[in-house]
């Protein structure tokens, strides 16, 4: 395909794309280099830290998040249906379409809005497609609002209500900073959390696959080896269990070189020694090859391996990743830093193998958060991807061209439809 094959029929469009094709170069592919995906143009949401977001559909979707520094004057909010009841919080739902490289601010609607706008968690429905399940969290004053509720929203309508459950005395304690997984079978795990003033380490779960799903307690608080209670850790499922990784309290975080495991099926917590990165240098991680302990992190799951990216340990903000293969246990220091080091930001992967992460307090001295974007890409995707990761590239302003000329030119419909608000499923 050839960027000439556009230019009879777009107009001033093509003026542009001519530019384009003497700037850019040639597109090249690799794993584990850092792009900047912040678009250039178009309303973007204000910098925040404590929101979180999640893939779907070609897209990631953030909700909520904080910023005390944003003016009570700044002209943007006086457009915010719910300012006055959530500021310094955003009571915001972001869509960013990976293709277009576009943000859309969704309007919300429905009965039960969750007014849990900060260290929250946000999946999606692993039954109900295009159904974002946001729980646990809280509101301003922190540890003052907080709830138990599943929140579901429809993304096509920015749509809230609450997830029926049955009544159930194992129903988690409500509290923030809590971390949840979900597993193949569509089972959701919480793990730990805190009030604001105690911190907790109770394991919950719930089997989304049911029509009235219930809550169950897992743990029993009796269990000598339970590990401390922490909130803003992340953990991973695998092979029955529960992996428990970083985390901490407002004066303390929690290391790597040991993972408090617990075995879902016998209902135990135990530890797990984890092997170091002999390649490691002496200036990363914490000097012998490990992760330096830390909290407020990002944390995706590719099968048996979990990546640990940026985060915080009370005086540092980190920009590394690393990564813990499960099966061995093995530490691996990867070869790349994020132009930014962020902590309580929001990180998701998609379903191709690339990491997407926004937002997060970029600067402890001046308490500043950032709304940039990044993204690396953890394997090689499928040709097809890659290939219209290469078109994007050649042609990153595509959404601007009559679609009718597209399709001329040989590019899939279910690509086309994509470039538009609530386009199908590509890769990420």
């Amino acid at each position: 395909m050839n960027l000439e094959d556009f230019s009879p029929e777009i107009g001033e469009v093509s003026e542009e794309l001519g530019e384009i094709k003497e700037n850019l170069g040639i597109y090249r592919f690799s794993i584990f280099r850092v792009e900047d995906l912040s678009p250039l143009e178009g309303k973007l949401p204000k910098a925040r830290s404590g929101h979180r977001i999640a893939y779907y559909n070609g897209r990631f979707f953030s909700y909520g998040g904080y910023n005390p520094k944003i003016d009570e004057g700044d002209e943007d909010m006086f457009e915010d249906p719910f300012r006055e009841e959530s500021f310094p919080l955003f009571k915001e739902l972001w869509e960013f379409n990976l293709s277009t490289r576009n943000w859309r601010k969704i309007e919300l609607g429905g009965p039960d809005i969750p007014e849990q706008l900060a260290s929250h968690t946000a999946v999606f429905h692993p039954v109900y497609r295009g159904c974002l399940l946001i729980y646990g969290g809280t509101g301003n004053p922190f540890g003052s609002v907080t709830s138990t509720a599943l929140h579901a929203c429809d993304v096509r309508t920015g749509k809230f209500i609450k997830l029926r459950t049955l009544p159930s005395q194992a129903e988690p304690l409500a509290l923030y900073g809590q971390s949840i997984c979900l597993d193949k079978s569509g089972t959701l795990f919480t793990v730990g959390g805190t009030t604001g003033f105690q911190y907790f380490m109770d394991i919950n779960s719930i089997d989304l696959t049911r029509s009235e799903p219930s809550w169950d307690r897992l743990n029993s608080s009796s269990d000598p080896a339970e590990p401390h209670p922490r909130y803003r850790h992340e953990i991973a499922v695998y092979d029955g269990k529960i992996y428990l990784l970083g985390g901490g309290t407002s004066t303390s975080v929690c290391g790597f070189q040991t993972i408090p495991t617990f075995h879902i099926g016998e209902k135990y917590w135990y530890t797990t020694k984890t092997n170091c990165d002999r390649d490691a240098t002496i200036d990363e991680g914490d000097g012998d090859g490990y992760p330096d302990a830390r909290r407020c992190h990002g944390l995706v799951q590719t099968d048996h391996r979990v990546w640990i990216i940026a985060g915080y340990d009370g005086h540092e903000i980190f920009s590394d990743v690393w990564c813990l293969d499960l099966l061995t246990m093995d530490w691996k220091k990867i070869n790349i830093e994020l132009p930014k080091p962020v902590y309580f930001h929001g990180v998701t992967l998609t379903q191709e193998g690339r990491v997407v992460i926004f937002g997060g307090v970029d600067n402890i001295q001046l308490n500043t958060r950032t709304n940039q974007i990044y993204s690396f890409w953890l394997k090689v995707p499928s040709l097809r991807c890659m290939a219209w990761e290469s078109v994007k590239h050649y042609i990153p302003k595509m959404n601007k061209i009559p679609q009718g000329k597209l399709r001329e030119v040989g590019i899939p419909d279910d690509l086309i439809e994509n470039l538009s608000a609530g386009g199908q499923a590509i890769c990420g």
